[in-house]
């Protein structure tokens, strides 16, 4: 198939919509709260008790009724000293006032507190003088002003990370039930593949494709398994292809487009698949492959080379994993200026390895999809639409964050 010859090429708009659509069905488990970080909740989290619980201060100072500092300068008689995690003995009564340290309860009678800069003690006397006229309930905060007992303080849905962890833990969530980390199988196909460990022959190379789906998995909290690599040889793919298809989704990576030694789309309707996607209008990543498989099992079929890899499962895969693991597929395209001036695109929506500094992209030259070592000095995918004309530096282009 030419450049041109595109017509029976998915967009990738109309995969986005195929991929997003499909139905699944999350599992969900209970976990202490440390181990659910970068996990979606499956319940929501609600708060056990008010927030705070009394009435507290929000500064070091002296607690005080502000009735009684109706006249400046005023002194009031010193009646004690209120530690955080201690409350008050007795009452406070007209014309006195407490030191009181950040985060302790309010004495009964205390509505304001004056920061202790904004006061003067003469410790001989046992008297503090203001000189300054606070608001009511200045440096105060109201018991459950917070949070109210009962009310729900992180929604299902919500992805665990250190606030939202700090929260939970304020509320006494000792477990949470969440959404089970999405469980991806990863595995590659090629006789020109070696380990990465191995000195490859003359015409071999070193297996790149699971190392790094691998390390994007573990970005998107996804529990990753490595399958390795396989020969081109149908009934050994079958085989490994069976054993991924244990977990929630399988990526396979080499033998999707139209070769002699490109067996997989047959392998996987030999399976049972439902096949969603066969090909895409995108550049690195043509030979692409979405697949429903029976049990609601899913796979995707990416290219060899690994830019293209690297780009399909950032643009499409991706969806799927966030909403398996309890969330909605996001919105990962950014806006930005070019740089500097961009020639005319293709037929195929291309993204191109890019620099994003600032609010300026700049693409790096492209070397084809192979080219791993531009990919890793890249920090975004600048994303050309089909045939966009050439545009100017200063023009506002979309990218991915990478």
């Amino acid at each position: 198939m030419s450049e041109l010859d595109i017509s029976n090429l998915m967009t990738v708009a109309e995969a986005t919509a195929i991929v997003d659509a499909v139905g699944l069905a999350p599992t969900t488990v209970e976990v202490p709260l440390g181990q659910s970080v970068g996990l979606c909740l499956a319940k929501d989290v609600r708060c056990d008790r008010d927030s705070p619980p009394f009435e507290k201060s929000l500064m070091d100072g002296y607690a005080v009724r502000r009735a009684d500092l109706g006249r400046l300068p005023c002194e009031l008689v010193l009646r004690g000293r209120i530690m955080a995690g201690q409350t008050a003995q007795r009452p406070l009564g007209a014309g006195e006032t407490m030191a009181i340290m950040t985060g302790a309860p309010l004495p009964a009678g205390a509505d304001t507190v004056v920061p202790v800069e904004q006061a003067r003690l003469n410790e001989e006397f046992g008297k503090v003088r203001f000189d300054e006229l606070p608001e009511v309930g200045r440096h105060v905060a109201g018991r459950g002003s917070e949070a109210r007992a009962g009310s729900v303080v992180l929604q299902a849905g919500t992805r665990m990370g250190p606030a939202q962890i700090a929260v939970a833990a304020g509320v006494g969530a000792a477990e949470l039930r969440v959404f089970a980390a999405p469980r991806v199988a990863v595995l590659s196909t090629g006789d020109e593949l070696v380990p990465i460990e191995q000195t490859p022959a003359a015409a071999q190379i070193r297996a790149t494709n699971n190392a790094m789906l691998a390390a994007l998995l573990a970005r998107w909290n996804c529990r990753a398994v490595d399958l390795g690599i396989v020969r081109d040889d149908p009934q050994a793919i079958e085989r490994a292809i069976s054993t991924g298809l244990e977990q929630d989704v399988l990526l396979v990576s080499g033998g999707m487009s139209v070769g002699e030694r490109d067996y997989v789309p047959g392998i996987l309707r030999k399976l049972g698949a439902e096949m969603r996607i066969t090909k895409l209008r995108i550049k690195p990543g043509k030979p692409f492959v979405f697949a429903q498989m029976p049990a609601g099992k899913f796979v995707f079929g990416l290219p060899g080379n690994p830019v293209s890899a690297f780009v399909c499962t950032v643009c499409l895969v991706r969806r799927l994993l966030e909403r398996l693991g309890g969330g909605g597929p996001q919105e990962h395209k950014r806006a930005a200026v070019a740089g500097c001036d961009l020639a005319a695109n293709g037929p195929r929506e291309f993204y191109q390895p890019a620099i994003v500094s600032g609010r300026s992209i700049v693409p790096l030259a492209w070397k084809g999809s192979a080219d791993i070592y531009t990919l890793a000095r890249a920090n975004a995918l600048m994303v050309r639409g089909a045939d966009d004309p050439p545009q100017p530096a200063g023009a506002m282009v979309e990218y991915l964050d990478v």
